[in-house]
């Protein structure tokens, strides 16, 4: 059965389109008409990914080797094929780096920055006495906060 397309008409509440049963009606054949046919369909022309474009056996559903470029194994269904990674270990590998900067890492501070942050964070002791000296001196807040801050 063909998709039914339903007559609008040729302006909006002229009357002259299908009626709501009709109209309804053929929506629904339509729905039942994809509900069967919708298991298995075919694609017609030409599909485009975002990146990049693979040609498919639309007889078969495979995507053989000759389309397949550079080093990308072939594949099986979902299977890779003709792949094989030997075994690694980290003292096998070469050219291996010797510095932060070698495994990517920019913005990682060097141990002189962090010997001058880590005194930069040692607590400093006020005694209770130098408080209150401070206190008593201070006109306001604002004149407390610069003493304390002087210290």
């Amino acid at each position: 059965m063909a998709i039914q397309v339903i007559n609008i008409g040729t302006s909006a509440n002229k009357g002259d389109g299908d009626p709501l049963r009709t109209a309804f009606t053929k929506i629904n054949a339509n729905f039942a008409e994809l509900a069967v046919t919708n298991k298995n369909r075919d694609i017609n022309g030409s599909v485009f990914a975002d990146d990049s474009t693979l040609l498919v056996d639309a007889v078969n559903g495979t995507i053989t080797a000759a389309v397949l470029v550079g080093t990308l194994p072939a594949l099986n269904g979902s299977n890779l094929t003709n792949l094989t990674i030997p075994a690694q270990t980290f003292a096998s590998l070469t050219s291996k780096p010797t510095t932060l900067a070698g495994y990517g890492i920019t913005d990682a501070a060097t141990s002189a920055q962090g010997t001058l942050a880590a005194s930069a964070l040692q607590a400093e002791t006020i005694t209770l006495t130098t408080l209150k000296t401070e206190v008593a001196a201070s006109a306001d807040f604002a004149d407390f906060k610069t003493r304390i801050a002087a210290l």
